[in-house]
């Protein structure tokens, strides 16, 4: 017949393991919920400062910067007449054009902004396409043309701002401010556009892509907002000088 030997635990000492278990456990979950809790903190942020600080002062009446606003972004013209406005599977919605573009056009240019540190940053000429460039769309007025030369950029949330990245370059553009500076070369040629205003539009409202005036030389920048969404776009307008 076998012989079996049952031994007991130590009561205090198995108290003394679930203890510790539990404090592990407890520390463990402590740390996933305060990096959870500086995540969320981490992407709300930039939201709130938006709301609260930038969003006032963009929403602010046109008639109290520089630009007349009988002047302001008129939708008659040729350009606007011929843009659709489309929405990928993912909700994006983006500007496009049966324009044809013009053999005799430069394929791109470079955008310099001081401000945000962006040098020689490389802009497609007649493209919708700004994943490794920016893009100017098709048909808008070549830099140093009469018309509204109409660059758009991606934006993510600012702290991952890299100016030498094209799914990053224009995360900082609401910090542009009227006076700014913006250099571009073309052909061999440099231009000097200074920021007029900005402002908050819908991602369908096409009359962005108009000139301010009908003999005026701006330039336009433009990316998705807030900051890591695309519920609205922000125009930066400049003009040549």
């Amino acid at each position: 017949m076998a012989l079996a030997i049952y031994t007991k635990e130590d009561p205090q000492k198995l108290k003394s393991q679930l203890l510790k278990r539990r404090r592990s456990e407890m520390i463990f979950f402590g740390f996933l919920a305060t990096l959870g809790g500086f995540s969320i903190l981490m992407a709300l942020t930039p939201f709130a400062i938006w709301q609260f600080k930038t969003l006032p002062y963009l929403s602010s009446p046109i008639s109290k910067l520089p630009i007349p606003k009988s002047q302001v972004l008129s939708a008659q013209s040729s350009l606007a007449a011929q843009v659709q406005v489309v929405k990928d599977p993912d909700g994006f919605s983006y500007f496009t054009t049966s324009y044809k573009p013009d053999a005799s056009r430069p394929k791109e240019f470079t955008v310099s902004i001081p401000k945000l540190k962006i040098e020689n940053a490389k802009a497609k000429v007649d493209s919708v396409i700004f994943d490794n460039n920016l893009a100017l769309f098709p048909g808008s007025a070549l830099p140093g043309q009469v018309g509204n030369a109409f660059i758009t950029g991606h934006s993510v949330l600012p702290e991952f701002f890299d100016a030498k990245d094209y799914k990053t370059i224009f995360s900082k553009l609401p910090d542009l401010e009227i006076g700014d500076d913006i250099y571009v070369e073309i052909e061999g040629k440099k231009y000097q556009y200074v920021v007029q205003y900005k402002k908050i539009v819908d991602p369908t409202d096409t009359s962005v892509l108009a000139p301010i005036s009908n003999f005026s030389r701006n330039l336009t920048l433009m990316t998705c907002v807030p900051p890591g969404s695309s519920i609205k776009r922000m125009v930066v307008v400049t003009s040549l000088i």
